[in-house]
């Protein structure tokens, strides 16, 4: 069997009018703890799903000419991927918790079924009448529904979640290339 070829980088292009654009202008927290614009880092994120499997991915900024100088491009590219770091120990805390509180909730569920099992099972010993049959049955699927919510996230809710964890990943190890350009690159702001 062939041996698989790395994938070649996968580029996230950018255009910036300046660097500024880049950070979330409230922010006063020097460079590497800034934190980025919601719609970059909405555009980034909504880039990286299009990137093949393994591929290592990149971003590219491109900025007009002359806004390159005095730019520490280690520290810019730290600081974007100190922010996808946070951004993946944050999310990965959340789907932690999230499973947590699913298990209990699944916990209670249970508990929940098994006592609408028995109240079932004591109202059908009060005799056989469409009334006990109802009462019995209504029971039966009260305790189902009830379980509904913690199915529901042991089999779908937690993918999401376990996915943008992934993205954050893969974008805390990015690289920054930093182009001076005159043509238009894409950008995340409506023009």
């Amino acid at each position: 069997m062939k041996p698989q070829e790395p994938a070649s980088p996968f580029e996230i292009d950018i255009g910036l009018r300046s660097l500024d654009e880049l950070f979330n202008s409230l922010d006063p927290s020097p460079l590497v703890d800034r934190d980025i614009d919601d719609a970059i880092e909405d555009f980034i994120v909504d880039s990286v799903p299009e990137a093949p499997r393994g591929a290592q991915i990149s971003l590219v900024l491109h900025l007009p000419i002359g806004h390159l100088s005095g730019l520490d491009p280690a520290a810019l590219e730290q600081s974007i991927t100190n922010y996808f770091s946070f951004l993946e120990a944050r999310q990965t805390r959340q789907l932690r918790l999230f499973l947590k509180e699913s298990r209990r909730d699944a916990l209670v569920g249970l508990l929940f079924l098994i006592a609408c099992i028995a109240g079932s099972q004591l109202v059908r010993a009060l005799g056989p009448s469409m009334s006990t049959a109802l009462i019995s049955e209504g029971l039966i699927i009260i305790g189902w529904v009830a379980n509904w919510r913690p199915v529901a996230a042991f089999l779908y809710d937690w993918r999401p979640m376990r996915e943008k964890a992934r993205i954050y990943a893969r974008l805390s190890a990015l690289r920054l290339q930093l182009r001076e350009d005159v043509r238009k690159a894409p950008s995340p702001f409506p023009a």
